[in-house]
């Protein structure tokens, strides 16, 4: 209570905390404001929006189905989804399932074709846009990537299959049998949903904003529910009326990668470990202002419920504040800090100015277009683009180079060719796999060079046109009326915007004149290969 309590306000918009122990929903409490024009307050009956936390129902739909036998996982998705295109892997149901199908996300397709989040988007519409798309990110079952895309197929998926609406079949097969009687995937925009919590954001000048639902698409998203009703959801878990042990198990059993590595993803939720104790869990973040949250401790068989109708709260936070408070004298103490990179550092040699000249040069990640700039500077060795700064490099050997700021360090290994010059740099990643960069050419940056990509230039797979323009020394894309940003040269024909989320890999034909581009996207909105041709 007491830590609810900074939220508990009649002028603040606020959410709903349900704890699950042995069966029993042993504390349940709503706090702030469920709509602020009529001051009606939050409570546990009241109806918040789950967003990605909806995940799991879609994939307990899929399971249903194929317990009964009416698809298989391994079913390729254009047998029930023809208007998807046919790439050169076979893209599987389990591969939608898992998040490792490659298949862009629709939510990426639409902020990067310039379309906003303002604009209201049908189902059909967004089945178009996949349909679209000539290309995945990267081959199926090769690696994890979270994408909206595919739990809004499997949405599609389960009504081709069932003949009835995702809505439909999962009141008729989890809601009705569990009695969560307040819960319902929402459809329809338009309708009217009694018990509904209005979504709030923040906007300028900390001005609160309300925020309606412009989707209707469902699978990814758009399960409206309460507290009490997840409780009775939670508890199908441990002891399963919708389905049985076995279709449980498989639901929480993670995806393996083509290569045999386990991801921690499973059917609709992750599986992680907070303080030493296995997790079972999801979250969800929507632009219409709702957050949720589902952390579940199985061995204890209890669960935190924290669900929002404020963008500026963070569910996350809270239930693992409730999880200290519960479980204490059972979870392992904090991790202490690691030490500083600079207090662990191995011996370094000296380099003379012809040594470390060796190393000079700009190398680049092919696949993410992310870049190395080693140069000298009073004739020592530094590196500028890791770190976004100028950061001295240390020498061990001559295959390790340390790269060391206040708070990280990057370790970099070049391998050489038979001449003695650098022919690769690989930095190790957290997976075991080393991320190789290879030299390239330095960038053209002359306003006249510039003006040579000035152009617009269209997607077919965006159904969008992006503008370059040369503004004094420098070019900026143009997206959208409301989207410009600047473009920084990387290397020869390839740009980048200054977060360094996006970058653009031009193309030239054997006369040497730009035709076109190469775009991507890293980060939460990954989306790769995408070819633009100048009109």
């Amino acid at each position: 209570d007491a830590f609810l309590a900074q939220w508990d306000k009649n002028d603040m918009r606020g959410g709903a905390v349900g704890v699950v122990k042995d069966g029993k929903l042993i504390y349940k409490r709503g706090y702030g404001m469920a709509n602020l024009d009529y001051d009606v307050p939050n409570t546990t009956s009241t109806r918040f929006n789950l967003a990605s936390v909806s995940k799991p129902f879609t994939a307990m739909s899929i399971a249903l189905l194929a317990q009964q036998g009416k698809l298989s996982l391994d079913d390729d998705i254009r047998k029930y989804i023809p208007e998807m295109p046919k790439y050169d892997d076979t893209i599987t149901i389990r591969h939608l399932i898992h998040h490792i199908s490659g298949i862009r996300d629709y939510e990426a397709l639409i902020f990067f074709g310039g379309q906003g989040n303002d604009n209201a988007h049908s189902p059909k519409a967004i089945l178009n846009m996949l349909a679209r798309q000539k290309n995945i990110s990267f081959k199926p079952g090769s690696k994890y990537q979270y994408s909206n895309s595919g739990y809004f197929l499997l949405g599609i998926i389960v009504e081709r299959v069932s003949g009835k609406s995702l809505r439909a079949f999962a009141e008729e097969n989890i809601f009705k049998p569990l009695g969560m009687k307040n819960t319902l995937f929402f459809d329809n925009r338009f309708e009217v949903v009694k018990n509904r919590a209005a979504g709030y954001r923040v906007g300028p000048n900390n001005s609160i904003r309300v925020r309606s639902s412009l989707n209707d698409a469902v699978g990814d998203g758009g399960v409206l529910t309460t507290v009490e009703d997840l409780y009775l959801w939670v508890q199908n878990y441990f002891e399963p009326k919708v389905g049985n042990k076995e279709l449980i198990s498989m639901m929480t059993t993670p995806g393996i990668l083509n290569n045999g590595e386990k991801i921690d993803y499973a059917f609709g939720m992750w599986r992680s470990e907070y303080r030493g104790l296995p997790v079972i869990e999801h979250s969800g973040n929507i632009q219409s202002g709702y957050r949720a949250k589902i952390f579940s401790f199985p061995e204890q068989k209890f669960t935190v419920i924290a669900l929002s109708n404020n963008a500026a709260i963070f569910p996350g936070t809270i239930v693992t504040e409730i999880a200290d408070i519960y479980l204490e004298g059972q979870l392992k103490p904090e991790a202490p800090s690691p030490k500083k990179p600079a207090e662990t550092l191995p011996p370094a040699i000296a380099l003379s100015e012809k040594e470390a000249q060796r190393y000079a040069g700009i190398y680049a990640h092919p696949e993410s277009g992310r870049v190395i700039q080693l140069s000298l500077k009073d004739g020592k060795l530094i590196e500028n683009a890791i770190f976004r700064k100028e950061v001295p490099v240390t020498a061990i050997s001559e295959n390790r180079l340390l790269v060391v700021e206040s708070n990280g360090m990057a370790e970099l290994n070049p391998a050489f060719d038979k001449s003695g010059k650098v022919s690769e740099i690989r930095i190790m990643t957290k997976s075991g796999k080393p991320d190789i960069f290879v030299p390239v050419k330095p960038p053209f940056d002359s306003p006249q060079q510039l003006s040579e990509y000035a152009g617009t230039y269209y997607s077919e797979e965006f159904d969008a046109d992006y503008k370059i323009s040369l503004k004094g020394s420098n070019l900026a894309l143009q997206i959208s009326e409301s989207l410009e940003t600047p473009l920084t040269a990387s290397y020869a024909d390839f740009f980048a915007i200054p977060d360094g989320q996006v970058n653009l890999s031009f193309i030239r034909d054997d006369k040497g004149k730009i035709t076109g581009f190469v775009f991507n996207a890293a980060g939460g909105r990954d989306v790769k290969g995408v070819a633009f041709k100048r009109r």
